[in-house]
């Protein structure tokens, strides 16, 4: 789409909306990358559904589709929420040079506390299973991955901030 400014012999200047396609919708054009990206997810979906479904005496579908439906609820109505709200409260009470060194901090944080979450919380340790399962304190470990975490977002906070300038907010 082109829009005119000036008089009638003016030339018509871009404004970046292509409004060619069905019904004035914008088309968007995937590239190669993204129909591989495609492809192999949804092989990847249809392997892990073969392999459920093949399994069903060991693995229990509907309890897993449950568990699942679970989650995905708890997500939307907890997780999401807040996440957002986070977000929101962080835009509005960090100065500008606090916000990206925090912002990846709360990332790298949540990250490492849903990928460790089964270890700290026993969820693998049982009596036949014995010592060599969890063999350490995992909690402990966690707490000083995320200390190392927050005083790396530390020093980029005082980097970012010695840029900016302490004026400057």
């Amino acid at each position: 789409m082109t829009a005119t400014t000036g008089g009638p012999d003016a030339a018509p200047v871009p404004t970046g909306h292509d409004d060619a396609g069905a019904g004035g919708v914008h088309e968007e054009l995937h590239g190669p990358f993204f129909w591989i990206c495609l492809v192999v997810g949804w092989a990847v979906i249809v392997f892990g559904l073969h392999g459920l479904i093949a399994n069903a005496d060991q693995t229990h579908p509907p309890a897993l589709a449950r568990l699942l439906i679970g989650l995905n609820i708890v997500n939307d109505a907890l997780v999401a929420p807040l996440l957002v709200a986070l977000a929101v409260l962080s835009h509005r009470l960090l100065p500008r040079w606090a916000l990206v060194p925090v912002q990846i901090g709360l990332i790298t944080s949540a990250v490492v506390l849903l990928y460790a979450f089964p270890l700290f919380g026993d969820w693998g340790r049982t009596a036949r299973a014995g010592y060599s399962r969890l063999p350490w304190d995992y909690a402990h470990n966690v707490a000083v991955v995320l200390g190392a975490i927050w005083l790396v977002c530390g020093v980029l906070a005082l980097w970012s901030w010695r840029r900016s300038g302490p004026t400057r907010g």
